[in-house]
């Protein structure tokens, strides 16, 4: 098990490095499979990297867009259209 996470850190680092290399695709489903394969809770850094509709390759800044609204991250998949939000809270803001 700490083999598996440590493999998928790995993987993540090099993906990061360069996210639109076909490369980096295939890092990113060989970490995604080696998650799903041990039953370990998947980073927040890989669920970023998938669109949850139609399960593909789409890193954050190159095929999605992101946009604030009140208080949420609105993700727009450029390969389905679909969209997803992820509510947030900014950090230094006093609740009023």
């Amino acid at each position: 098990m700490k083999e598996a996470k440590k493999a998928v850190e790995n993987l993540l680092k090099e993906v990061y490095r360069d996210p639109l290399s076909p490369l980096a695709e295939k890092q990113a489903l060989l970490a995604r499979r080696i998650t799903m394969k041990f039953n370990i809770k998947q980073p927040y850094e890989l669920k970023l990297l998938f669109c949850k509709k139609c399960k593909s390759y789409s890193p954050p800044v190159f095929k999605k867009t992101i946009r604030v609204r009140k208080g949420k991250l609105v993700f727009t998949c450029m390969v389905c259209g679909s969209k997803y939000r992820l509510i947030f809270k900014p950090k230094g803001k006093a609740n009023v």
